[in-house]
């Protein structure tokens, strides 16, 4: 066995770890990694963080099923927007400067992570409950799944936060986390088109030292997060979700900046 990516075991852990327990799509670590620490094509790094949530959430997935924190009508009907957006958004990747993707979609969860933290300190009371179904935002978080392989967790936990359906905070999260497990396959299956699949040929021995270590890694710490936020303050979680979204946005447009795609 070849160990010269084994340090992706332990962050890959990690990474799941936090991504289970936030509901926040995976590529939002992922994608930086395998950019600007393995050094990979932008269009195959987007892909590849696509698979590599496949399993993670998968992981994840059997978890919350386990705990039943997973609630059936919400996911069912926020696929009917997200599986046709993440279509589109996947076909258009290969005809959209990937560079420059990542740079807006950086400063986009910077500005998100800041508005939510600062609504959710600022806020003395919980919101009225709803039972509304946001088909746009919907088709806007599936779009940018396809497109960027992530985006989607971010939309969609607050439109479901405070639906009446909804029990307890782990059902968003563990709902969140089964629409992204679905989406995340039709992106990464949308995208293969021939042109890609030869790019994926000429690295696959490459791709497959790299996933020798993270699934394994996203499999482990896809059961280790739904069990770390059971039972968590609604409040808490939310600024927590928040920390983790300005934190990513800094690893993304540092990293952009200092050395480049």
């Amino acid at each position: 066995m070849d160990l010269t990516y084994w340090y992706l075991f332990p962050l890959g852990i990690i990474i799941s770890a936090i991504v289970m327990s936030a509901g926040i799509s995976g590529a939002n670590f992922w994608i930086p990694v395998y950019l600007f620490i393995l050094k990979l094509d932008p269009l195959i790094s987007f892909w590849l963080a696509l698979l590599t949530m496949v399993f993670g959430f998968g992981s994840g997935v059997t978890r919350n099923l386990h705990q039943r924190t997973v609630n059936w009508y919400l996911v069912k009907k926020y696929l009917i927007p997200t599986i046709p957006g993440a279509i589109i958004g996947s076909l258009l990747t290969a005809h959209l400067d990937a560079n420059l993707l990542v740079i807006i979609f950086g400063i986009f969860v910077f500005i998100y992570g800041v508005f939510l933290l600062y609504n959710t300190i600022r806020s003395k009371q919980e919101c009225q409950q709803h039972n509304t179904i946001y088909w746009k935002f919907g088709f806007m978080a599936g779009f940018l799944k396809g497109l960027i392989a992530t985006g989607l967790g971010k939309i969609i936990v607050p439109c479901i936060w405070d639906h009446e359906r909804i029990k307890n905070p782990a059902e968003v999260i563990g709902s969140t986390v089964l629409i992204i497990f679905i989406v995340d396959i039709v992106a990464a299956l949308t995208r293969m088109n021939p042109v890609f699949v030869d790019a994926l040929l000429n690295n696959s021995e490459q791709l497959i030292d790299i996933m020798t270590f993270v699934v394994p890694s996203v499999l482990i710490g896809g059961q280790l997060g739904p069990m770390a936020i059971k039972n968590v303050n609604k409040k808490a979680l939310r600024i927590y979700i928040s920390l983790m979204l300005i934190l990513v946005s800094f690893f993304i447009l540092g990293n952009v900046g200092s050395g480049g795609i």
